[in-house]
C-alpha cells in the first residue's frame, strides 16, 4: 500500500460500513450508528486484524489494555456491538466467532484513503440544525435590540465561530420551517437525516378507546402508562418518558414522527374495546426506522385477565428486543402484588389522569383514584408510587411546599412495599435535588448506578446534585458518563449541553445541543433551541416566531416565559404580560412568572400598581419555596428584589446579605442586587453590582438591553461595562 493513507489515520471500510476512526464515528449509507467508545474500540480492533482471529487475550490487550477482563466480558461486549449492527450471530454479517477461542471480522474489510469516499457508500445526509440552549427558563435573558431593526452582535472569536456555524446551519432549517407547512419536503430531509436509536428502545403509546359508546380511554391510557412503567425498570432497555408519550393521545402523528420526537427506535400501539364483561386489547410493536411490524397479537379475554393480557404483552415487546429479564421482573405483575382487581383499575384511571392534560385540576384526581385504590388495597404498592409522582410532579410545577412532605411519605411507603420500583427512587431523588437537599439525592443516584450502572438517568441526576453542591468537575464527569453508557440518549446530551452553557462554555455546548437536534429533530425543544439562538444573534422577530411554534406543540411555561422574554426586549410590554400570564397559569406557585410578569408590568404605563400587587405574590412563593430549599441563592435575591420593588423593603437587606453569603459569585445573584440598588436610587452601587456580574460571566449584551438601566444608559461607567456588546454589533 506504498503511498496509500495509514487507515489507522483515515479508517475502514467493512462490507456497507464506514469505520471514520478520525471522527471516531461509524456510519451506514450516511446514517451514524452511535456506538459506545468501547464498542468502537472492539470493531475497530477487529477491522484492523481481518480476515485474521483476535484470541481473548489479544483482545484484551488491544480495547482494554492494562485490564484484567473475562471473556464472559468480551462476549457481552461483542453482543452489544452486533443489537447495534443488527448482526445475526447464527449467520453472522460482520462478525464471527471462534467458541472458546475468540472473535474475527467475517465481512470484507477496506483501508479508506477518504472516510468521506467510500468505494460503496449512500452521500452522506445534510447537517442538521445545531441549536444553543435557551437560557434559564424564567431569567431575564436576551440581546438588546436595535434601534432600526434586530442586528447581529458581534461575540468573541470563539462564540463567534460558534454562532457562524450555528446559523449556517440553523437558518435554512428555520426558513423552511417557518415557511412552509410541517410535512413539506424540507421538514422530510431533515427528519430523514435522523440517527437510527439502538433496537432496545421503545415508546408505548397511548392505546386507542374502541368501545361501544366509549367511556374506557382511562383503560387504554392508564394500561400504556402502567406497561411503560413496568418496561422502564428493566436494564439495557431505553423507554421514552410517560409524560413524553402522552402529549401524542388523539394527535394524527405518524408512527415514524413520534420515534423521532422521542428518540427511539420501536413504537408500541394498539386499542382497547371493552363491552360487558368482555376485553378486546390489540397491540402491534413497529419498527419506526423501517414501518414493518415487528409483533403483534390481538387478545379477546375475560375482563377479569387485565392483569394476565398486560405480563404478556411486557413479555411480547422484550422477547422481540431480545431483552434478558431479570427473575423479579420476569414474574407476572398480578401475582407479584396480588392485586385487587377493581383496584387496578382505579389505579389505571389515575395514570391516566396524572400523565392526561396538564393541569392542578388532572394531578389532584388522579391523587383520589390513587387513594380509592389504596382503600380496597392498603399494599398495593403501585398505587403508592402514582401518588408519589402526582406530589413530585406537582411540586416540580408550583413549587408548592406543602406537596413535600406528601410526597416523601408516599415515596417511602412504595419502597417499603416493593423495593424494585426504580422509578420512585428516581423520583425522590428529584424531589430531594429541587428542594435543595442535594447530598440525599447524591445518595439515592449513586445506589442506583450501583444496582444499574447502564442507566443514564442515574448519571444525569447525580450530576444535578453534584452541581447543588458546586462540585463541577465530578459533575460534568457524571454527565459525559451518561453520553457513554446512552450515547444516542437526548436527555443525555441536553443535560451535558446545559451543564456547558451555564458554565460559559459555549462553543462546547454547541455540539451537545446539536446532537439532540440530530436525535428528535421534530421535538418542541428543537424549536425551543432554535429560538434561543435566534434570540441571542438579535433576531427578536423570528425568534419569537420559533417559541410560538414549540408552544404549538406543546404548552410549556418555560417556553410561555421565554417567548415573553423575547417581547419584553422587543418593548412589546403587553404582549410580554400577556406570556408571562400564561406561564403563571401552568405554574400558579412559581414565583420566577410572577416576578417575571411584574416586570412587563413595571414597565407599563398606568401598571405599577399592578406589577406591585405581583411582586408581593411572587415574594410570598418565594419564601414558601426557600422554606423547602435554604440554599438557592437566586431566589432569596430575587425575594429581595420582589420585596423592594412592592415597596415593602423591611428584611431586603438581610434577604440580600442571605444571597451573596450563599453564592456572590453568581452573576444572577449580582445582576438582582444592582436592580436593588437601582430602586433605592445608589446608581454607584447599581453599577459596582452590575460590575460584578459581568465580570462573573452575565452576557454585557443582556444587561445593554435591560429596560430597567435606562437610567444608567448616559453613564460613562455604564457605556464602558456595555462596550463590549455596542462594539461587537455589525
Amino acid at each position: 500500500m506504498s503511498g496509500a493513507t495509514d487507515p489507522d489515520q483515515t479508517g475502514y471500510q467493512v462490507d456497507d460500513l464506514i469505520l471514520d476512526v478520525g471522527q471516531q464515528r461509524l456510519t451506514r449509507a450516511g446514517v451514524e450508528i452511535p456506538l459506545p467508545r468501547l464498542s468502537f474500540d472492539l470493531l475497530l480492533a477487529l477491522a484492523r486484524a481481518a480476515p485474521n482471529l483476535l484470541t481473548f487475550d489479544q483482545l484484551t490487550e488491544r480495547v482494554w489494555p492494562g485490564l484484567v477482563i473475562t471473556p464472559e466480558t468480551i462476549s457481552q461486549r461483542v453482543k452489544l456491538v452486533r443489537a447495534s449492527l443488527g448482526d445475526n450471530p447464527h449467520a453472522p454479517r460482520y462478525i464471527g466467532g471462534v467458541r472458546g477461542r475468540g472473535y474475527r471480522m467475517v465481512a470484507r474489510v477496506h483501508p479508506l484513503a477518504d472516510p468521506s469516499h467510500p468505494q460503496r457508500a449512500a452521500p452522506a445526509p445534510a447537517e442538521l440544525p445545531a441549536p444553543v440552549p435557551a437560557g434559564p427558563p424564567d431569567a431575564r435573558p436576551g440581546p438588546p435590540p436595535a434601534a432600526a431593526g434586530p442586528r447581529l452582535p458581534r461575540l468573541p472569536w470563539w462564540a463567534a465561530a460558534a454562532m457562524l456555524l450555528l446559523m449556517l446551519i440553523v437558518l435554512p432549517w428555520w426558513w423552511s420551517h417557518t415557511l412552509h407547512p410541517p410535512h413539506s419536503v424540507a421538514v422530510q430531509r431533515a427528519a430523514d437525516a435522523v440517527v437510527v436509536q439502538p433496537p432496545r428502545t421503545v415508546a408505548v403509546l397511548p392505546l386507542a378507546d374502541m368501545s361501544p359508546g366509549g367511556g374506557n380511554s382511562y383503560l387504554g391510557d392508564g394500561l400504556a402508562q402502567e406497561l411503560s412503567a413496568r418496561l422502564a425498570r428493566i436494564r439495557n432497555l431505553r423507554v421514552a418518558s410517560r409524560t413524553s408519550v402522552a402529549s401524542f393521545k388523539d394527535r394524527n402523528v405518524d408512527v415514524h414522527t413520534i420515534a423521532q420526537r422521542l428518540g427511539v427506535r420501536h413504537v408500541l400501539e394498539g386499542s382497547v374495546l371493552r363491552e360487558g364483561d368482555q376485553l378486546r386489547v390489540t397491540a402491534t410493536l413497529i419498527d419506526a426506522s423501517t414501518g414493518f411490524n415487528v409483533w403483534s397479537h390481538t387478545y379477546n379475554r375475560p375482563w377479569q385477565d387485565l392483569l394476565v393480557i398486560e405480563d404478556d404483552i411486557a413479555r411480547a415487546i422484550t422477547r422481540s428486543l431480545e431483552v434478558v429479564l431479570t427473575s423479579e421482573l420476569a414474574q407476572p405483575s398480578g401475582q407479584q402484588s396480588g392485586t385487587h382487581l377493581a383496584a387496578f383499575e382505579l389505579y389505571l384511571q389515575g395514570l391516566a389522569e396524572l400523565y392526561g392534560p396538564a393541569g392542578t385540576a388532572h394531578r389532584e384526581q388522579a391523587g383520589e383514584s390513587f387513594k380509592r385504590a389504596l382503600a380496597l388495597d392498603p399494599n398495593f404498592a403501585l398505587a403508592y408510587a402514582g401518588l408519589c409522582e402526582r406530589y413530585v410532579q406537582g411540586y416540580e410545577s408550583t413549587r408548592d411546599a406543602s406537596l413535600v412532605p406528601q410526597a416523601e411519605s408516599a415515596c417511602a411507603r412504595a419502597l417499603n412495599l416493593d423495593g424494585s420500583l426504580s422509578e420512585v427512587n428516581r423520583a425522590l431523588a428529584g424531589l430531594y435535588n429541587l428542594s435543595g437537599r442535594h447530598g440525599r439525592a447524591e445518595a439515592i443516584y449513586r445506589e442506583g448506578i450501583r444496582s444499574d450502572p447502564d442507566n443514564a438517568d442515574n448519571y444525569i441526576g447525580l450530576a444535578e446534585a453534584l452541581e447543588g453542591q458546586h462540585r463541577g468537575a465530578e459533575a460534568e464527569r457524571a454527565l459525559r458518563q451518561a453520553v457513554e453508557v446512552e450515547p444516542t440518549y437526548w436527555e443525555a446530551h441536553n443535560a451535558l449541553g446545559g451543564f456547558l452553557f451555564n458554565h460559559g462554555r459555549t462553543a462546547a455546548a454547541v455540539s451537545s445541543y446539536r446532537r439532540v437536534a440530530q436525535l428528535t429533530p421534530l421535538a418542541p425543544l428543537a424549536f425551543n433551541n432554535v429560538g434561543a439562538a435566534l434570540e441571542m444573534g438579535g433576531d427578536f422577530q423570528a425568534a419569537a416566531a420559533a417559541f410560538e411554534r414549540s408552544l404549538a406543540l406543546e404548552p410549556t411555561r418555560s417556553a410561555y416565559s421565554n417567548l415573553g422574554t423575547v417581547y419584553y426586549f422587543l418593548g412589546r410590554q403587553a404582549d410580554a404580560a400577556r406570556s408571562y400570564t400564561k406561564a403563571s397559569e401552568l405554574a400558579p406557585e412559581d414565583h420566577r412568572v410572577w416576578g417575571n410578569l411584574a416586570d412587563a408590568q413595571w414597565q407599563t404605563e398606568g401598571a405599577r400598581a399592578q406589577a406591585q400587587e405581583n411582586y408581593r405574590r411572587a415574594a410570598e412563593l418565594a419564601q414558601r419555596g426557600l422554606e423547602v430549599n435554604p440554599q438557592d441563592a437566586v431566589s432569596w435575591m430575587q425575594l429581595a428584589y420582589y420585596r423592594t420593588r412592592a415597596g415593602d423593603g423591611t428584611h431586603a437587606e438581610r434577604y440580600s446579605a442571605r444571597a451573596l453569603a450563599l453564592a456572590a459569585k453568581d452573576p444572577t445573584v449580582q445582576y438582582y442586587a444592582a436592580l436593588i440598588a437601582l430602586q433605592h436610587g445608589d446608581r454607584g452601587g447599581a453599577l459596582e453590582a452590575l460590575a460584578r456580574a459581568v465580570e462573573f460571566g452575565y452576557p454585557p449584551q443582556l444587561v445593554s438591553a435591560a429596560p430597567d438601566f435606562a437610567s444608567l444608559r448616559g453613564e460613562p461607567r455604564f457605556r464602558r461595562l456595555i462596550a463590549p456588546a455596542k462594539s461587537s454589533q455589525v
